[in-house]
């Protein structure tokens, strides 16, 4: 099997008045906070255009390494608390969140190669 990449994308928007605090703590501390999380190879937010996006129209792309990183989320918020609940709950202050999915490619998926 040739190489795959999966995403995690998170849907949000930025709570009523808050678009700019929220944008200020992305860059100073979500970014690096999110990034930290296991088997996260690499993050990409976008947002969207010409109202595609609907309400939620933030979209974080996280690039993970397998579906297992989830489960691997899961215990490291279980396992420490601490580190992973003060920036949700920040995050939770600053944006509402939408609807999230998993999205990929498979090299099966491709027509000819």
């Amino acid at each position: 099997m040739g190489e795959y990449r999966l995403y995690f994308v998170m849907t949000a928007t930025a709570r009523p008045g808050k678009s700019a605090e929220a944008a200020q703590w992305y860059r100073e501390k979500g970014q690096a906070f999110m990034e930290s999380y296991p088997g996260v190879k690499s993050l990409q937010v976008f947002a969207g255009q010409f109202g595609i996006g609907r309400k939620h129209g933030i979209e974080f792309w996280f690039e993970i390494e397998n579906y297992a990183v989830m489960d691997a989320w899961d215990a490291a918020i279980a396992d420490d608390p601490a580190k992973y609940g003060a920036p949700w709950a920040e995050y939770g202050e600053l944006f509402e969140s939408g609807p999230s999915r998993v999205m990929g490619d498979w090299p099966e998926s491709q027509v000819g190669d």
